[in-house]
């Protein structure tokens, strides 16, 4: 229950670049240089990023946020 809670909260480097547009590598150097603000799985090299950490860091970038927190914006659209 806890691993899946985890997954929710948080998403892998890999996952993050998707939601970005950009490569693992702008995303893995943010997070070693303090830009990105994420941990390491203990006992290995993997690391995650907290979806809120992850939203404040695309919206300090001027990144669009569709990706990470869709909407029903097609509907909307439909309307007008």
């Amino acid at each position: 229950m806890r691993s899946a809670l985890l997954r929710e909260s948080s998403v892998t480097t890999g996952e993050a670049a998707k939601f970005c547009r950009i490569s693992t590598s702008v995303i893995i150097r943010a997070f070693e240089e303090g830009h990105l603000k994420g941990f390491r799985i203990p006992g290995s090299k993997h690391r995650r990023i907290p979806r809120t950490n992850l939203k404040k860091f695309m919206q300090e970038n001027s990144i669009p946020l569709d990706l990470l927190e869709p909407t029903n914006g097609e509907a909307t659209q439909d309307q007008s």
